[in-house]
């Protein structure tokens, strides 16, 4: 929207307003694909297998000195829980149903290939943000989601419903 703006704004200061308009409606369109092209890039598109992701989440798991977690309970963490694919199947048979942020918000969402859309926001959120939280399960509160997770209230939402938890975690 901004650059339809500044589009909007050139136009009028060089005589073309509508020119600028639709010019400044082109760069915003542009950068938005961009941006989005950005998120999920080296994280699979839809309808793209995920096998390249699980050799990297191993590969963090077993480097040294891990942010929150020891080798033990890392383990213990492997062992106690479901795998990504097994919880990724019960994101997928609950889509479309009300979901509750932790600070009330509902949403619903829908699944487009390894995607999560949200109703209430217009992005993508991979199946490796799962993948990524998953390890960390459970959750009390949304900060303790990792930083490196991109939606975590959503994340948080989803993973922490009973639904998706199955008596897991």
């Amino acid at each position: 929207m901004g650059f339809m703006f500044l589009g909007l704004g050139f136009g009028w200061l060089a005589g073309h307003l509508v020119a600028g308009l639709f010019i400044g409606m082109g760069l915003g369109f542009i950068a938005q694909a961009f941006l989005e092209g950005k998120e999920t890039r080296g994280r699979g598109e839809p309808g793209e297998p995920e096998e390249p992701a699980p050799p990297a989440a191993e590969t963090a798991e077993e480097a040294p000195g891990g942010p929150s977690r020891s080798a033990g309970e890392r383990e213990a963490a492997d062992a106690r829980g479901p795998g990504v694919e097994t919880v990724w199947a019960r994101i997928v048979a609950h889509q479309g149903e009300p979901f509750r942020q932790l600070k009330g918000q509902v949403f619903t969402y829908r699944v487009e290939g390894n995607a999560v859309v949200p109703s209430t926001v217009n992005v993508k959120i991979q199946k490796s943000q799962f993948a990524k939280a998953l390890p960390h399960v459970p959750f009390q509160k949304v900060a303790d989601v990792p930083k490196d997770v991109f939606g975590p209230s959503y994340v948080y939402a989803i993973l922490m419903d009973e639904r998706i938890r199955d008596g897991d975690w």
